[in-house]
């Protein structure tokens, strides 16, 4: 899994907190916010979905999810 590969470069530990903390930003909608202000209302909501997509790909490589 691609999960593999970050753990050979990072810490167990450090690793581990940042994925504890990007699992703990998410919404009760399901989403992820943005960290920054997108210029358009459609823009927030397409890139809000992209980086919710990453999200899930990032939390399901380290199983998770």
């Amino acid at each position: 899994p691609s999960g593999e590969l970050g753990r050979s470069f990072f810490d167990a530990a450090v690793l581990d907190a940042h994925l504890d903390a990007l699992d703990a930003e998410q919404q009760p909608d399901g989403g992820w916010e943005l960290s920054w202000d997108p210029p358009s209302d459609a823009s927030r909501l397409e890139w809000r979905g992209q980086r919710t997509v990453e999200a899930l790909r990032l939390l399901h490589a380290y199983d998770r999810i």
